[in-house]
Parts: structure tokens; sequence; C-alpha cells
């Protein structure tokens, strides 16, 4: 579990005609999910030995959800683009099962104390990528690139899509940030602020606002909840945002400041929203996009149209063609609105609740540590809000969607390890009273 984590944002395969990183990543992902599953079934014994958990309500939540998918799937508009997903998107039943394996296999497999060597070989990982994606806004490839990104500037590394590769770089960003706060050795301190430096240059690169917006949320509650009252880490988070801010304007400077004018389309379509002026040009047509949406919610409501159908769905009427020709609309651009369409809104609140439930137990886990567990696990709150954030205007994908349903997996555990330690030392001061 821990090799597959660290190593599956450079499961590639970029030779053969017009290379998409993305399909090759669907066969690891499901046949490292099949074996994992044929291991457990057939030696039940690891599981038990492993497993001294009690049965868990995120599990029940994971079982309800897996099952309206099913249904979903059964009654799809297309049933075997349900089964395998659609052509470079694959985000099927059979992968939506595999991202909820993934989500078990991290909570229950993975040893508590082995979280922070894993986190610190996934920042590791992503300097790898970051460079990658550095490299290739200069047009500096090694490996063959698909034909449509062949003049693009935008970094995508080992993604497919910038957008992609900016979902990624919100994880790694808040998640190295959490081992930079806690970290007090030297050397393991310049790593992590070297790993989080070369991913939001990439983030940079890839020019992804959403990627920008998930980062800025992590960043501004790690401010507000951990920084702002420990005087001690106020030295690390200064030198840490004047790294990222003269990281951002050395870049601006050299670019003719074109990043800066991709930040400031935050307030133009805020001004264009309203004024209600060319409102479906909001978010490179995302606004459109969801208005055009919203409808099918109530054409689709209880089951949706099938896992990965949404382009069968979306209103292939004059108004579209107008402004997007005969490319297809795939996805809805809107994590939570693409999955009501598409699975339904029994199966989205099932999502949304799985998510509650783990947030719930963090907050609870906040509330009896103490320390550096403490700020570990609100700066693991942040990664997820921040990433959730950004799935908001945003898709769920291949590459990047086992990472996050990982890292679920991970948080619900490290959670659980703080309550049980905080019970159990609770029970012992008990007995030593009961006891003198």
């Amino acid at each position: 579990m821990y090799w597959f984590i660290l190593l599956f944002p450079l499961m590639i395969y970029p030779w053969g005609y017009d290379p998409y990183y993305t399909q090759p990543k669907v066969a690891y992902l499901e046949i490292f999910v099949l074996l994992n599953w044929l291991y457990i079934i057939f030696k039940r014994k690891y599981w038990t030995i492993n497993l001294k958990k009690p049965h868990a309500n995120v599990e029940t939540l994971i079982l309800i959800f897996m099952s309206l998918v099913v249904i979903s799937t059964v009654f799809s508009v297309n049933v075997e683009t349900s089964l395998y997903g659609t052509k470079y998107r694959y985000e099927g039943v059979l992968t939506i099962f595999s991202y909820c394996s993934i989500f078990l296999f991290s909570y229950r497999l993975i040893e508590v104390k082995n979280i922070k060597k894993l986190f610190t070989g996934m920042a590791g990982v992503s300097i790898l990528a970051s460079i990658y994606g550095i490299l290739q806004h200069y047009f500096i490839d090694f490996l063959p690139k698909n034909s449509v990104k062949l003049y693009d500037p935008r970094s995508y590394s080992f993604f497919d899509n910038a957008n992609f590769f900016g979902s990624y770089l919100v994880l790694i960003i808040l998640l190295s940030i959490s081992l930079y706060l806690i970290e007090n050795r030297t050397k393991l301190l310049s790593f992590y602020l070297i790993a989080i430096a070369f991913a939001f240059s990439a983030l940079t690169f890839s020019e992804t606002r959403s990627g920008y917006v998930g980062v800025f949320l992590g960043i501004l509650l790690i401010t507000n909840f951990v920084i702002y009252k420990r005087k001690f880490l106020w030295g690390k988070w200064i030198k840490l945002l004047l790294t990222l801010g003269i990281i951002f304007a050395v870049i601006n400077i050299f670019e003719d400041g074109n990043y800066s004018k991709r930040f400031n389309t935050f307030f133009t379509d805020s001004i264009k929203l309203a004024s209600k002026e060319n409102v479906e040009q909001i978010g490179s047509y995302r606004f459109f996009i969801w208005k055009k949406s919203l409808p099918l919610i109530d054409d689709y409501f209880w089951i949706g149209s099938g896992p990965d159908t949404f382009e069968y769905v979306f209103p292939n009427d004059k108004e579209k063609k107008q402004i997007f020709g005969d490319m297809i609309v795939d996805k809805a651009h809107n994590e939570y609105l693409h999955m009501a369409i598409t699975l339904g809104v029994p199966a989205l609140l099932i999502y949304l609740s799985l998510i509650a439930a783990i947030l719930y137990k963090a907050l609870s886990a906040v509330r009896v540590a103490e320390g550096n567990e403490k700020i570990f696990l609100l700066c693991l709150l942040a990664t997820i809000i921040g990433y959730l954030a950004q799935a908001f205007f945003n898709i769920s994908v291949v590459p990047v969607a086992p990472l996050f349903w990982a890292f679920l997996g991970i948080t619900l555990a490290r959670s659980e390890f703080a309550l049980n330690k905080s019970k159990r030392l609770h029970e012992e001061l008990i007995n030593k009273i009961q006891s003198a």
C-alpha cells in the first residue's frame, strides 16, 4: 500500500502512439486493487491480524455509496460507459470501486506510526513531478507528448492536464506544509521547504485557478487555527510565506506579468457576475456549463444518468454549439454537480456524509490531541478542505482521486489513533487515582 501511494504519480507508460497517461494509471490502479482484495480473501489471517479496529460507521457509508453507484450503473443511459468510463476519463463503476477500496486499504492496513514517513516520501516524489512540470513550461520534455499538448505552455507533468496537476499540487503543498510545521531537524526542514517551493512553482506554471483557491484557503485555515496562537511557529511561517511570495514575484516578472493577470481574472469574473455581462464566459465557460447542467439534476435526481455519462445527457443544443462547437462536454467542472447528475443526489449526499464523518472524527481528535499531534491533525483538516474547495471548480480524475481517497483513509486512521490514545491515558489516570 505504501509503495502504491508513493509511486502512483509516476506510474505512466509514455510510449506508443499519442501517449495519454491516465489510461495506464487506470490499469495500475485496478490491478493493484484486484490483487490486494485477492490477497485479503485468500489470506484472511493477514486481514484479521491488522484489523484491530471495530466496525466503523464510515464503512457503512462506503457500502451504501457503492450500492447506489451499482444501481446507477444498472439503469444507466449507457451501461457500457458506466462500467468502464469514457475514453480519456475512465471513471466507471470499476474505477469508483477502486477508489473506495483504496480508502479502506489506507484506513485499515497502513500503520499509523508510518504515516509521517509515507508523507515524506510523497513530498520527495512530488519534487520529481514538479521539476518535470516546470521544465514542460519551457518545452523541455524528455518523454513523448500527447499531440494536444505539443504547444501548450501550461505545466501538467505526469497528469495529462494542467487542472489535474493543480489538484495534485493542492494535496502535496498542504501535506508538505503539515510536515514542515512539526519538524525541527534542519535537513528535513530544508527538504520540506524545497518540496513546497517546487510544488508552488509548478502550480504557478500550471495556471490552475482552482488550485490557487485550494492552496490559498488551506494556508488561510492553517494561519488562523495553527499559527496565530503559536508564536514559536511564526518564524517558520514567515519564512515559508516569504519564499512563496518571492517565487511568485520572480516568475511573474520573467513571464511579463502573465500570472498576475491570471490571478486578476478572479476579480474580472466577479465583476462580470455582478454586472451580469458575458456571464457565460466566467471561469473559462464553467458558469455556462453549470447553468445548463443544473436542470439535469431534476431529470436524474434519484439514481443519476450513470457513472461517467455526463456527455450523453448534457444538452447538445444551439447555445452549446455556439460556444463549444463540436467539442464534447464530458464533465460538469464541479465535482459535486457532476456527481449529482451522473450518480444521483442520494449518492452525492452519502459521499458528503462520508466526508463530514471524517472531518468530525478529525475535529474530535483535535480537541484531545496536544503538541505536534494537534498541529498535524489541524493541517490534515486544512488539506482536505483545500482539496474540497478546488473540487468545486474542478473534476475527479484517475491520476489524482486515488491519492485523495487514500488521504481520507489515512486522516481517519490518524484521528482514531489520537482518540484511542487519549482514552487510554484517561483510563490509566483513573486507575492510578483509584489505586492510590
